[in-house]
């Protein structure tokens, strides 16, 4: 189990990568904002531009995954491709610090719920990395 002290915890590996938390918690000693490192900021980073729709970020209309338009759309072979390709495509674009090795989407628990697996390594490690992103439709 992750505790919140461990998010703030120093590791012995040297930092590469970094990024501040999303939820931008402040670390309890330094008093600073919080961040993520390496493959934990490289993983953040995509399942913000997944969650991401095209036209939210100002000025980067073109920024984001836009996968909730496939969201009502009942999941079929096409509609997964549909997934795999913005995604696919979002990372290429707009993660330099990743390179993709796959993007696999499942059916979830439920009718309303897309898992999509995303495997991918740091452009300096060829160590696989996977996400699990659970995508659910909200209305």
């Amino acid at each position: 189990m992750v505790t919140r002290a461990d998010k703030f915890t120093q590791s012995a590996q040297q930092e590469i990568f970094s990024d501040f938390l999303n939820s931008f918690g402040v670390h309890p000693i330094t008093g600073a904002l919080g961040k993520t490192t390496n493959a934990n900021a490289v993983k953040q980073s995509i399942r913000n531009l997944i969650f991401t729709n095209y036209g939210e970020r100002f000025f980067q209309p073109q920024v984001g995954g836009d996968v909730y338009r496939s969201l009502f759309e009942p999941i079929t072979s096409l509609t997964s491709k549909n997934i795999v390709d913005s995604i696919t495509k979002t990372i290429n674009y707009n993660e330099p610090r990743a390179k993709l090795l796959g993007v696999n989407v499942y059916n979830g628990t439920d009718e309303n719920t897309v898992v999509v697996l995303v495997v991918f390594s740091l452009i300096n490690n060829s160590t696989p990395i996977s996400l699990d992103v659970t995508l659910t439709r909200v209305r």
